[in-house]
């Protein structure tokens, strides 16, 4: 439809309630950044309170990523067995587990720590199924001229999520004094923080209880009629009945066989699945969540207080921000391939010179010190916020958005190319600043988009799914 087509009234209707449902859906990517950003203003608090090294303290930090994993993993065949909203109703649990007995592990005395381990992988299972399943819920559910811009709803929450905790965070350390202060009931203040966690999980639990079933998953159960009556919704058509066909004909395409990772990794789809595969996995080797996690570490390297740098954490969600915006905006116009090179390009110089920065820094203590000169903290710090640009107007979004753009007659093939997103996060304890073999991946990244990537799958020349089943 285009953009000068005008919509009836119930048209219109359809779209705000497709809009309201992908928001709601967007809520496990939310609780994702807010519990990232708690983490950054409580991880050396939780060193301190359970006496840890630098490698436990890190291993705490990536717990919720490798329970993130295991979700990952586990969230596409589950959802293709029970439903896409039957297992965003089941992450709520795993969400509200974390939030409810993460902030009593220090009662735990000695098993404190491992108590915490386990509350940030469950959580993490629930964030990382979340994240999953959400985007190809949104993508069934959305009208197909939003389709594009609702999906980028899962980046953009992502970074609310982040922009609201560091508010909390702000507020409630700046009454405090600190993240390893006492603050009240008995309880630290990270204790606190990481008790505010309770707000975004008990709005998951609720508003999914609302939202109806995907109606694709309804018509490959055979529940067509209940398809039809939420197609109504969503579409704004009295009779959806062609539309349910359509569903039911793209689901019969592989003789309603679904395909097995090792058919998948044998078939002609095999380069498409490794590009994908390699582009997700360059998305994590620009070390974007040690910004996420360790942004506050980095502040503090260029001489920022506990306060300043959380003061800073925001100004530069503020970009993450305006980088989500403007990406949204941009992509349908520039293309993928386009944004992608220009954001990588953007990393690339980003990162040099950050890498570059701490590597003339006079060295004390055994560690980089930029504090004493207000040049070089303006460079990494001005640095780090067009890095943030660079990848949330491109990188961050865009791969979710090309994942949905390229053809699927199997949606598993979406879920082994997240492998490849998934695992370079892997890395517990890593520093919170870049090292330069991440400009040699940003290179590399450069030579996979002017080489090996198909130019009609991430210029946006695929059409839409309907204007395929349309021809």
């Amino acid at each position: 439809m285009s953009s000068t087509t005008t919509l009836t009234p119930r048209e219109k209707q359809a779209r705000r309630y497709a809009t309201t449902l992908a928001l709601i859906a967007t809520l496990g990517p939310f609780f994702y950044g807010f519990e990232g950003m708690v983490l950054n203003a409580a991880i050396k608090a939780v060193g301190s309170t359970f006496e840890l090294g630098p490698i436990l303290q890190g291993v705490a930090g990536a717990a919720g990523v490798i329970g993130g994993l295991i979700g990952a993993l586990a969230a596409g065949r589950i959802s293709d067995k029970i439903g896409r909203k039957t297992t965003l109703m089941w992450v709520g649990p795993f969400l509200l587990f974390e939030a409810l007995l993460g902030p009593i592990s220090p009662l735990l005395g000695s098993l404190g720590y491992p108590f915490l381990l386990l509350t940030r992988i469950i959580g993490g299972i629930g964030f990382g199924a979340a994240t999953t399943v959400a985007p190809g819920y949104v993508a069934e559910i959305a009208p197909a001229d939003i389709r594009g811009r609702l999906i980028g709803f899962r980046q953009l929450a992502i970074i609310l999520g982040l922009f609201f905790a560091g508010l909390i965070n702000t507020a409630v350390v700046s009454i405090t004094g600190g993240a390893a202060k006492p603050a009240f009931g008995g309880l630290m203040t990270w204790q606190v923080l990481f008790a505010c966690l309770i707000i975004p999980a008990l709005l998951f639990v609720v508003f999914t209880a609302k939202i109806p079933e995907s109606p694709r998953y309804l018509v490959s159960v055979g529940r067509t009629k209940e398809a039809e009556e939420i197609l109504a919704k969503l579409s704004g058509e009295e009779d959806p009945a062609d539309r349910v066909k359509a569903i039911a004909q793209s689901l019969t395409i592989t003789g309603g066989a679904k395909l097995s990772i090792g058919q998948i990794l044998s078939s002609q789809w095999r380069g498409l699945v490794f590009v994908g595969m390699a582009i997700a996995a360059f998305q994590q080797l620009t070390g974007i969540n040690g910004v996420f996690f360790y942004s506050n570490s980095l502040f503090a390297a260029v001489g920022f207080t506990e306060s300043m740098a959380l003061a800073q954490t925001l100004l530069i969600t503020a970009f993450k921000i305006v980088g989500v915006l403007s990406g949204i905006m941009l992509v349908d116009r520039v293309g993928r391939k386009r944004m992608l090179i220009y954001g990588g390009t953007l990393i690339f110089v980003s990162l040099g010179i950050v890498a570059t920065v701490f590597t003339i820094a006079p060295t004390v203590d055994g560690k980089p010190d930029v504090a004493d000169s207000p040049v070089l903290a303006f460079l990494a710090v001005a640095a780090l916020c067009t890095f943030l640009l660079g990848f949330t107007s491109s990188w961050g979004p865009i791969f979710h958005r090309h994942g949905r753009d390229v053809p699927q007659l199997d949606p598993r093939r979406r879920h082994v190319a997240r492998l490849g997103r998934r695992l370079p996060r892997q890395l517990p304890g890593r520093p919170p600043l870049p090292l330069p073999h991440r400009l040699v991946a940003g290179r590399h990244l450069l030579d996979l988009l002017r080489v090996r990537c198909p130019r009609g799958h991430l210029h946006g020349e695929v059409p839409h799914r309907d204007q395929r089943r349309r021809a």
